[in-house]
């Protein structure tokens, strides 16, 4: 008996061993820290490639002045009803993975008295990179004017929001 209860406290003697060694020797190695991504200003980019479409009456002229302005002229409407139509190319050409969403456009008209502007952003409105789509903007003239000539300042304005891919 005295054997046996030797062994058996050689035995637990070991094990108590075994599981301080093992308790001594488990080191927990633990990583923590941060990660930031900063916006890259020169990553986004939607801009005017061309003029791809000029119909209508009177005299037109539309340019691409550099890749967020453009013009539109058009003059001899003489009647009411007549109208010029001008299309531009919006392009999408971000170096990173960024979609824009193209607003509905806003539009100042000087001159409401004689001429109507709509305009309107063709589908797509939401570009994905290397994508395009069209603005229209339409110059009706809604008065015929007597004697001296009518001019409006037209500004067209669409926002090109940008939005992860």
């Amino acid at each position: 008996m005295k054997k046996r209860v030797g062994i058996l406290g050689i035995l637990i003697a070991i094990l108590m061993m075994a599981i301080g060694y093992a308790a001594a020797t488990t080191i927990p190695l633990v990583i923590t820290g941060t990660g930031t991504v900063s916006e890259n200003p020169n990553g986004y980019e939607v801009k005017f490639i061309e003029v791809s479409n000029m119909t209508g009456d009177g005299t037109k002229n539309a340019t691409i002045i550099d890749d967020t302005h453009a013009t539109i002229n058009v003059s001899g409407l003489q009647k009411t009803g007549e109208k010029a139509s001008f299309t531009y190319v919006v392009k999408n050409t971000s170096s990173e993975a960024i979609n824009a969403i193209l607003s509905t456009p806003t539009i100042s008209n000087d001159n409401e008295t004689y001429f109507k502007v709509t305009a309107t952003v063709n589908s797509p409105t939401t570009l994905a990179v290397g994508e395009t789509t069209t603005i229209t903007v339409v110059v009706e003239a809604i008065k015929t004017p007597l004697g001296n000539d009518q001019t409006s300042n037209i500004t067209v304005t669409v926002n090109a929001s940008p939005v992860e891919a």
